[in-house]
């Protein structure tokens, strides 16, 4: 029998466009990974400038062009923020995450808690280091 027409294609498409989404996200994930271990890299190896950090301020200027680029590269810009903040949030100072990982780190090889006191003099020092280097990020 003979059919004149069209018919729908029979390949099912509805994992592509989150197979797709899922390698762009491993693929950006990882480029923006390696460049913020680059610029840490950077503090060691003498390449490090405060100007390749941004404080809220810059961060502000940047949404201001990113905005003006189109909603798909707020989003980006968005993702691209929540990864790096993530990745710094492990750096091991005591007054973020990676800091308090080094404290059970300790405690795992020790066998015992740290000193209270000890650990709170050493999470209020990485505190104001913090703050410090917001302070320089800014200006």
């Amino acid at each position: 029998k003979y059919v004149l027409g069209f018919q729908p294609a029979s390949e099912h498409t509805l994992f592509k466009p989150i197979v797709y989404g899922f390698k762009s996200f491993l693929i950006g994930s990882t480029y923006i990974f390696s460049a913020v271990v680059g610029m840490l890299a950077s503090i060691f190896t003498g390449g490090f400038s405060f100007d390749m950090l941004n404080g809220p301020v810059g961060i502000y200027h940047n949404v201001d062009s990113v905005v003006k680029a189109g909603i798909i590269s707020l989003i980006g810009y968005t993702a691209l923020l929540s990864v790096n903040l993530g990745i710094m949030n492990l750096i091991p100072i005591p007054a973020l995450d990676g800091g308090r990982i080094l404290f059970v780190i300790y405690e795992a090889i020790f066998r015992k808690p740290v000193n209270k006191k000890a650990e709170t003099t050493i999470i209020a020092i990485g505190a104001i280091f913090m703050v410090v280097i917001m302070i320089l990020v800014t200006w």
